[in-house]
């Protein structure tokens, strides 16, 4: 049986390493499920497409039935509350098109949707992946992935799945010079999950260190593969600001996705600016007290620098780190962090590459461990922020 598998088609294996880690997962889910008591969204023991479909899956269920508000709602302290504004409509329209074809409502579409978009993403990120490793660091970077903490996320209701899909195709076509296909795939990318301004900055980043490098040679034959590269940065720059000026458009408020996102927030800062790294220890100095907090954060500050540069992660892909790292600040720029932050971090699969290729060749034992404790911390994480119990503040 192992002989024909090592022999069967590349994306045969690939589907099946990744068919096994939904299975995993899916295990687990049905585990955690069987614990949950009634809440706001199912009675209790719910089933599984009823369990995937709680918490954010709800937001976009609403956009899926009705849309999105032209008019922002506004609490009586005058500030814009939390609506439809802050998730992106390209997988809730996707899901639409699919439950019109098929006659399925949201809770089942929804889930195909993202589950197959997950496959999707399987395959093209192995292909990425072979670009700089073999076979076997692909395979077991891919189990990996499939067995991060917050991997259900792969087939539940969210735009999670879709959005890493546009990411690694528009990864794999910049990788390979097919410019123009990988700026498609960030504009679509752009109104379906946030990151492409981190696209663009880590196009950038490659260009400049490729000048950096070749800064001696005579490179003028070069400078038309950089120039292009650079439009696609400009492209993903754009791009990565579509969904507020949709946002603007349909609402007539310049701000409406900016506030919209800042209601989210509200409770912990008390304002309704965003002000560049703030939110972190914003974040820390709630949840750690004044001090610890911020210490924490230039500690976490300190580690992401430090990981960027270490061997294991020096080892991907020029491609793939520029953006791990630009995608690590972005979410220092910008992002509140909290209990989701596990789930928001999956666009920087990059990192659980290099621990891939970092740990393939450890003894079979080691590696059986290595699956057991990605095993336990996903259990962790279901039980910690997907279970429901009123009041809830770890939102997955």
């Amino acid at each position: 049986m192992a002989n024909r598998l090592a022999t069967a088609p590349w994306w045969l294996q690939v589907g099946l390493i990744w068919l096994a880690t939904r299975i995993a997962s899916t295990m687990l889910f049905l585990l955690v499920a069987g614990t949950q008591g009634e809440n706001y969204w199912t009675a209790a023991s719910p089933s599984y497409f009823e369990y995937l479909n709680i918490w954010d899956s709800e937001w976009y269920q609403r956009i899926f039935d009705h849309g999105y508000p032209t008019v922002l709602p506004v609490g009586d302290d005058g500030f814009v509350q939390e609506n439809e504004w802050a998730f992106m409509a390209g997988y809730p329209l996707l899901v639409k098109l699919v439950a019109s074809l098929t006659g399925l409502g949201w809770p089942v579409a929804s889930s195909l949707v993202s589950t197959a978009a997950s496959f999707g993403f399987a395959l093209v990120a192995y292909r990425l992946i072979r670009l700089r490793f073999d076979a076997g660091v692909a395979h077991w970077s891919l189990v990996l992935i499939g067995l991060s903490p917050a991997a259900i996320i792969f087939q539940a209701g969210y735009a999670e799945s879709l959005g890493l899909f546009l990411l690694a195709l528009a990864l794999y076509w910049w990788s390979t010079g097919r410019l123009v296909l990988a700026g498609a795939c960030i504009v679509a990318m752009s109104v379906t999950r946030p990151g492409a301004v981190a696209f663009s900055l880590a196009v950038v980043v490659v260009v400049a260190h490729d000048w950096w490098i070749n800064r001696s040679a005579n490179d003028s034959l070069v400078w038309p593969a950089r120039i292009k590269q650079l439009v696609l940065a400009a492209v993903a720059g754009v791009a990565g600001f579509a969904w507020f000026g949709i946002a603007w458009a349909a609402t007539g408020r310049f701000d409406a996705y900016l506030a919209t996102e800042l209601a989210w927030r509200r409770g912990y800062t008390g304002t309704d600016s965003l002000r560049l790294f703030e939110s972190w220890f914003v974040s820390a100095d709630f949840w750690l007290g004044k001090g610890t907090g911020s210490l924490v954060v230039w500690l976490l500050f300190a580690f992401s620098i430090w990981l960027i540069f270490t061997p294991a992660v020096r080892s991907l892909s020029i491609e793939l780190r520029a953006f791990s790292g630009a995608y690590l600040l972005y979410l220092a720029l910008v992002f509140f962090p909290q209990s989701s932050t596990i789930r928001i971090l999956l666009p920087a699969f990059g990192l659980l590459v290099a621990l891939g290729a970092k740990t393939v060749a450890i003894r079979p034992a080691a590696r059986y461990a290595l699956v057991a404790l990605a095993m336990l911390l996903q259990l962790g994480w279901l039980l910690t922020c997907w279970r429901y119990s009123a009041p809830d503040f770890s939102p997955p």
